[in-house]
């Protein structure tokens, strides 16, 4: 079960405090523990009847009370000097990154405090800046009686009978030479 703790006049506690909450008895102590007397248990004390001094912890050098810790066994409370919360520059340990991340007042600034800075890139290259130069399709030259070029396909020719007359031979030979030609194997 967890406990609150709040504090609110006494004349408004029914305003605050809902009967599920659990309240049965408010005690006021001092600094030793000791049951502080608000006016014999009235809803509200007597002026001047609670002084800072009759507050436990108070320390009138500083005008501060001290904060109510419970007892590492649960058996109590104690009162204990207020924690000093560490801010980002004191916090121990932290890199001088780390203490700008902590500081950054929004996404731009914590960006900027490890160094990324912005960025508006929206995630499409069309968007992109720099983009590298891709060059045309890479095209074949034809052949040269010098150079080793790209040859297309020629049209399949049948295979020959082995006892085909020799003007069938003769036309065969002829388109295929007509055929490397045509696609610069050989020479025109």
């Amino acid at each position: 079960m967890a406990y609150k703790i709040h504090v609110i006049p006494a004349k408004d506690a029914a305003a605050y405090v809902a009967e599920h909450d659990g309240v049965a008895l408010a005690v006021f102590v001092d600094d030793e523990g000791n049951p502080i007397d608000l006016n014999g248990g009235a809803s509200a004390p007597t002026a001047g009847s609670v002084t800072p001094a009759s507050l436990g912890g108070y320390d009138a050098s500083t005008g501060h009370g001290k904060t109510v810790q419970v007892k590492a066994d649960g058996s109590g409370f104690d009162f204990v000097n207020p924690i000093t919360v560490p801010t980002a520059d004191t916090l121990a340990g932290a890199t001088d990154t780390g203490k700008g991340v902590l500081k950054a007042v929004d996404a731009a600034a914590a960006r900027k405090a490890i160094g990324a800075g912005t960025s508006s890139f929206s995630g499409s290259y069309t968007d992109l800046a720099n983009k590298p130069v891709i060059p045309a399709a890479y095209t074949l030259p034809a052949a040269t009686a010098a150079a080793l070029g790209g040859v297309k396909q020629g049209a399949a020719i049948p295979n020959l009978a082995t006892d085909a007359p020799a003007a069938d031979i003769v036309t065969t030979v002829n388109s295929i030479l007509t055929q490397l030609r045509a696609t610069g194997a050989i020479a025109v």
